[in-house]
């Protein structure tokens, strides 16, 4: 491939991802020129970026079409996290392979995210690189005064995630075994880590009923110290009372699960179960915030001290 090719990848491969949903996205200008043109008049934006590389986030040969629909889940999960309906994707790959099969693959995964999730990929960049890593910028929508912020908790609030801890950490496991043959839990461990589900629908029924809210992508009690460190409060959880799988101590603190960790005030917990019945969304009460600060875990009554708290790049 030569480096003017670069151009006419972009234009082949890249530029009509989800232009289905250009529509309901607002967006009047795709990929094409040097930004994309979108109109949103009737309510405010958030806007998230993230970063996967190879390595750190995802096995060096993980294949193409798996890197792209995941470092999509990872970037989009911050956006029902704020209570907010998910917009449009901006994809920046730095490619380790020049071979058209390669990118190919990876526009399949990013296919495969825009279709799943109705939303469209309004532009980015693409280089070579040595290693792979894709920096995906997601917009989202939601009123400024529907905004789950990680600082609005409450003393006496519950707190819920909605679901079930550790599996993305034993799906990683799987995949590194290389095995040919998988049974059926391993499918879905190795299903948890490459496409986790996206809390699009909760995210968006939390609001006015959640008082703070993050996704789970560096561990239950390291992300949930973030709502206790910005809303000047402590919490308390209940490991008997936490789904999880695999150890307990990976379940709370490894992270890559990507469910919503939120709080809700007792009086508003007959308005979340409504919500439960209607949309089938399914979470559990896992502890309550308190006077103090920091994160408590129990179990039996009894304190059990963590060794880490949760995952940290300069950690």
């Amino acid at each position: 491939m030569k480096e003017s090719d670069e151009f006419s990848i972009l234009e082949k491969y890249f530029k009509s991802l989800g232009n289905q949903f250009y529509g309901s996205s607002g967006i009047l200008i795709g990929p094409g020129d040097d930004a994309g043109l979108f109109s949103q008049k009737k309510s405010d934006l958030i806007f998230s970026t993230d970063v996967s590389n190879a390595g750190i986030h995802f096995p060096k040969k993980l294949a193409p079409d798996s890197i792209a629909y995941r470092s999509c889940c990872v970037a989009a999960s911050d956006i029902p996290a704020c209570g907010g309906a998910l917009k449009w994707l901006s994809i920046s790959l730095v490619s380790p392979s020049n071979e058209l099969s390669w990118l190919k693959k990876f526009t399949q995964g990013l296919k495969s995210f825009a279709k799943d999730y109705q939303v469209p990929v309004i532009g980015g960049d693409l280089i070579k690189g040595k290693e792979c890593s894709v920096s995906v910028g997601v917009c989202g929508e939601v009123d400024r005064k529907d905004f789950l912020s990680r600082s609005g908790a409450k003393e006496g609030d519950l707190i819920f995630i909605s679901g079930t801890l550790g599996l993305a950490k034993l799906g990683l496991k799987v995949l590194k075994s290389n095995k040919k043959v998988l049974s059926n839990k391993e499918k879905r461990y190795q299903k948890k880590f490459l496409k986790p589900k996206i809390q699009t629908t909760l995210g968006i029924k939390l609001r006015k009923i959640a008082t703070s809210c993050i996704d789970i992508s560096d561990g239950l009690v390291g992300d949930l110290g973030h709502i206790c460190k910005q809303s000047n409060l402590a919490a308390s959880i209940d490991i008997d009372s936490i789904p999880y799988e695999g150890a307990f101590e990976d379940a709370l603190t490894w992270g890559d699960d990507y469910e919503l960790c939120f709080t809700v005030p007792k009086q508003k917990l007959k308005k979340l179960n409504v919500i439960a019945n209607k949309f089938k969304l399914k979470f559990f009460k896992i502890g309550e915030m308190s006077k103090g600060s920091g994160v408590r875990t129990f179990r039996s009554d009894s304190e059990v001290f963590l060794k880490s708290q949760s995952y940290n790049h300069f950690g």
